[in-house]
C-alpha cells in the first residue's frame, strides 16, 4: 500500500512543478469566475418563484428515488420537456443530470464505429469523451476553420458523417460559424450536432433559446445540447431534436436509461428561469453591454482577449504559474477570478477565463479592468 501512494505523491510533485496543481478552493470576492451570465442564482424575485412553486409542489420534490423508467417519470417531467423544446425550437427534449452526461449519452447512443465525425480541436471534454466511447472515426479540425471542415467533408466516406462543435466556446468565448457549417454540411449530406450550452438564455431574439435560434439553425441540427446550470443559473441540461431521436435515447442512452431521475424540485426552478428568460431580455442584452465594456478596457491596457464576444472574457497569460500569480492576486483584491491551464486549455495558453454577469455594477467591471491591468503589468515587467 505505502508505495501505491508514493507513486500518488511522486506525480502530485510533478503536476506541482509544471504548474498545473489544483486544489479545491472556496468561492472569495465578487464573482467572476462562475457561469451565472444572467445573475439569476442571485436574484430574490427568481429565487421567489421557486420558493412559490414549491409551496404547491406534491409529495417527494428532492427524491424521485428510480429512473425514469421505472417510478422516476411524472407529469410535470413531461410537461417541462415540452415546454424546453418549444424554447428551442424543436420537436421534443429530454432532460439529463449534466450536460457532462448529456453529451456523454448523446454521442455514444447516436454514433457507431461506422460513423465519421468532424470535431472542433476546443470543443469540450465531455464531446471528446463522448467520440472516445463511441468508437466512431474522428476528425479533429483546427478552431474554427471552415477550410479544413470543407476539404475533410470531400474525402469520401462510405458512413454517416457528422460535425459536432460548441456553439459559444467555453474558453474562448468566441463563437462557431453555425450557418456557415449548415450550409457545408447540407451540401454533403452531412450532419450536425450542437452544443448549445453557454449560449442557452443569451442569444435569440424572440425566444433567448441560444445561438441555434440566432442563426436560423434549430432544424437543420440534428441535436442540440443545452444546459440549466449556465445563463439559467441552476444544475442539470437537456438535449432537444426530433421526436424520433428523443424516443431513440430513451430506449438506447446507457447514462439517461441507469440514473435517477431529475427531482421535481428542479423542474419547478427550469419553470421559473425560462419565465425570467422570456420575461427579461434585458438581462441578455445587459450582460453582453458589461463584457464589451471591460473586453475593450483589457485590450486597450494590453492585454489579449483572444476575439472573444458575449459574456466569457479570457485574457491570455501563456505561462502557467504566471496565470496562477495574476488570479491569486486579483482574489487578494476582491475579485475572485481564476486561472485556467491546461489541459482545459492547449499548451502554453493559460489564461484567466472571467465571465461576466448581468448583475455586476459598471463600477466592479471598471475596478476589475484596471486591476487586471495593472497585475498584469507589474508581473511582465520583473
Amino acid at each position: 500500500m505505502k508505495y501505491f501512494h508514493w507513486d500518488l505523491h511522486e506525480r502530485l510533485d510533478e503536476i506541482r512543478q509544471e504548474g498545473l496543481y489544483r486544489q479545491l478552493d472556496p468561492p472569495r470576492g465578487v464573482d467572476f469566475c462562475s457561469n451565472d451570465y444572467l445573475g439569476l442564482s442571485q436574484d430574490p424575485k427568481f429565487l421567489k418563484a421557486i420558493f412559490d412553486r414549491l409551496e404547491s409542489a406534491g409529495p417527494s420534490p428532492f427524491s424521485p428515488t428510480s429512473s425514469r423508467l421505472l417510478r422516476g417519470n411524472t407529469s410535470e417531467h413531461l410537461r417541462i420537456e415540452k415546454r424546453l423544446a418549444q424554447f428551442k425550437g424543436a420537436e421534443a427534449a429530454l432532460i439529463f443530470p449534466t450536460g457532462y452526461q448529456a453529451n456523454i449519452g448523446l454521442l455514444t447512443a447516436l454514433l457507431s464505429p461506422e460513423d465519421r465525425v468532424l470535431s472542433d480541436a476546443h470543443n469540450h471534454a465531455s464531446i471528446i469523451d463522448g467520440l472516445r466511447l463511441s468508437r466512431c472515426r474522428k476528425i479533429i479540425f483546427p478552431h474554427l476553420n471552415t477550410q479544413a471542415v470543407e476539404e475533410a467533408l470531400q474525402k469520401p466516406h462510405s458512413g454517416r458523417t457528422f460535425l459536432v462543435t460548441e456553439s459559444l466556446f467555453s474558453m474562448d468565448g468566441d463563437m462557431a460559424p453555425l450557418t456557415h457549417y449548415g450550409k457545408l454540411l447540407q451540401s454533403h449530406g452531412a450532419y450536425l450536432i450542437v452544443d448549445d450550452a453557454h449560449a442557452t438564455g443569451l442569444y435569440g431574439e424572440e425566444r433567448g433559446s441560444g445561438l441555434t435560434e440566432h442563426c436560423g439553425m434549430e432544424k437543420q441540427a440534428v441535436a442540440t445540447i443545452s444546459t440549466f446550470g449556465k445563463a439559467l443559473g441552476l444544475f442539470g441540461a437537456f438535449v432537444a431534436g426530433s421526436r424520433s431521436l428523443i424516443e431513440f435515447l430513451i430506449n438506447e442512452c446507457r447514462p439517461f436509461i441507469f440514473t435517477t431521475a431529475t427531482p421535481p424540485v428542479l423542474l419547478l426552478g427550469i419553470e421559473a428561469a425560462l419565465d425570467s428568460v422570456h420575461n427579461q431580455p434585458e438581462r441578455r442584452q445587459q450582460v453582453c453591454r458589461l463584457a464589451d465594456r471591460l473586453r475593450l478596457q483589457l485590450s486597450q491596457g494590453g492585454l489579449d482577449t483572444l476575439g472573444s464576444c458575449g459574456p466569457i472574457v479570457p485574457v491570455l497569460i501563456g505561462d502557467n504559474n504566471r496565470t496562477v500569480e495574476v488570479a491569486l492576486r486579483l482574489q487578494s483584491g476582491g475579485f475572485d477570478v481564476r486561472a485556467i491551464r491546461p489541459p482545459t486549455v492547449p499548451p502554453n495558453t493559460a489564461r484567466l477565463r472571467i465571465s461576466v454577469h448581468a448583475d455586476h455594477t459598471e463600477d466592479e467591471i471598471d475596478q476589475l479592468a484596471t486591476a487586471t491591468v495593472e497585475v498584469t503589468r507589474q508581473l511582465f515587467d520583473k
